[in-house]
């Protein structure tokens, strides 16, 4: 019992330290001169786990922390995943070339302004809370929160039925993308909800894809890009399927709300990702 007991104390920390060791070898990679897009992929997935892991625990000063440091790099990841997207897209050599020169033109600026060396220091000081004492702490959290994401889900989703412009979809993405996040950390417990998480996944996809496409279309502008008419009907498409998944969302809400959100051990749930 007291080896259970220590393992649910440690195992959320012990992940925790690995994330966090994960971001600073990332860190250490970029500082250096790395610029491939995983590289700076998997530093920002691994910021935001371990902010999700401080919202978890309470801390929401660090877990501020970890958002910033994320948003640090949103620009530069922009441009790197717009490149491929316009190889995909055949667009003419000349906007690839200039999509190209904006990345090194950002990846100097953060070198120069040591931003790096600066998230490196934020991560280390804010990164890891305190162990929290209960051994079941994380399936009492997860339980508590998932009625309080419910209802502030729930708000979102009229809103964005009642006005789906770009704005409150992509405030209801973040929303997702911060319940997603703290869900894969039950991921393993008796307390998982690994239909949920995919399901949050799909959702955050689809309004991601929306959002991208809206930075896409501003770049295009604002770079001249010959292949703007393309990426506007591309837009246009991901607008429309981002605006329909409020009504999709309201109805997986009505689904999880019959079982108050709540999950015991060994209990199925309905949801599903079909």
């Amino acid at each position: 019992m007291a080896g259970q007991a220590l393992r649910g104390r440690l195992v959320g920390q012990d992940r925790a330290a690995r994330y966090r060791a994960t971001v600073l070898h990332a860190l250490a990679l970029l500082a250096a001169g790395d610029r491939r897009a995983k590289t700076l992929h998997r530093l920002r997935t691994h910021l935001r786990r371990l902010q999700a892991y401080l919202e978890l625990v309470g801390e929401e000063e660090n877990a501020a922390i970890m958002a910033r440091c994320v948003s640090r790099f949103s620009r530069l990841r922009t441009l790197q995943v717009f490149k491929p997207y316009l190889d995909h897209l055949g667009a003419p050599g000349r906007d690839r070339r200039l999509v190209h020169e904006q990345i090194q033109a950002m990846q100097r600026r953060l070198k120069d302004k040591h931003a790096y060396r600066k998230v490196e220091r934020l991560v280390e000081h804010h990164a890891l809370p305190p162990t929290p004492a209960s051994f079941d702490w994380m399936g009492r959290r997860i339980i508590a929160l998932r009625r309080m994401h419910a209802d502030r889900l729930r708000k979102l989703i009229a809103k964005t039925e009642a006005e789906p412009r770009r704005k409150p979809l992509h405030t209801l993405r973040l929303m997702i993308k911060s319940v997603r996040y703290q869900e894969e950390w039950a991921l393993g417990e008796p307390y998982a909800r690994p239909d949920l998480v995919a399901w949050l996944k799909h959702a955050q996809t689809v309004l991601g894809n929306y959002e991208e496409r809206a930075q896409f279309r501003k770049l295009a502008g604002r770079l001249g890009l010959k292949s703007r008419r393309a990426i506007e009907q591309d837009w246009h498409r991901a607008r429309d399927r981002a605006r329909a998944m409020p009504d999709h969302l309201h109805k997986r809400l009505g689904t999880l709300a019959t079982t108050r959100l709540r999950l015991l051990p060994g209990r199925r749930t309905s949801l599903s990702t079909a």
